[in-house]
């Protein structure tokens, strides 16, 4: 029996590695997407492509957008659409890693208005339970806030 179930399934919450978008295999563009799967024990990847680039056009190949685990999907697909929308110019400035930080803490602040205005809409925090081996148990110390695991 095989069960057939979806690979991803987009969350937007998710905490992403990298995000890549320029040109794949047959002059098609893709767009790949870097984060840790269910377990969390290995990093993978997930592959969107769309059509190619018509003769004649160019520009710039490609985006790479790295979050280093700190940055959620939306933002990284916010960032992503920002840098689709500006011109291309061949050369670079240093500020563009540092105005692309500020449109993004700026959209953070405008969120977090939101949310403390409207307190219902808040995403709910999901907190992991952690459990301990049966047999143990933590005992306090004479040092405030220091507890020792003990087998019971």
């Amino acid at each position: 029996m095989e069960i057939l179930a979806p690979k991803f399934r987009r969350n937007g919450n998710a905490l992403v590695h990298s995000l890549y978008q320029g040109v794949g295999p047959g002059g098609t563009t893709v767009t790949r997407l870097v984060k840790p799967d269910a377990s969390s024990s290995r990093m993978e990847v997930t592959e969107t492509y769309g059509p190619g680039l018509r003769r004649g056009e160019g520009g710039q190949i490609g985006v790479l957008v790295l979050g280093g685990m700190e940055t959620t999907l939306d933002e990284m697909e916010y960032i992503l659409e920002a840098r689709k929308q500006k011109r291309f110019v061949p050369r670079y400035t240093g500020g563009e890693i540092a105005e692309m930080c500020r449109m993004l803490l700026e959209r953070r602040n405008d969120r977090v208005r939101h949310y403390r205005k409207n307190p219902s809409e808040a995403p709910k925090k999901r907190t992991a339970r952690l459990y301990l081996p049966v047999g143990y148990h933590y005992v306090p110390t004479s040092e405030p806030g220091l507890s020792v695991l003990a087998r019971v």
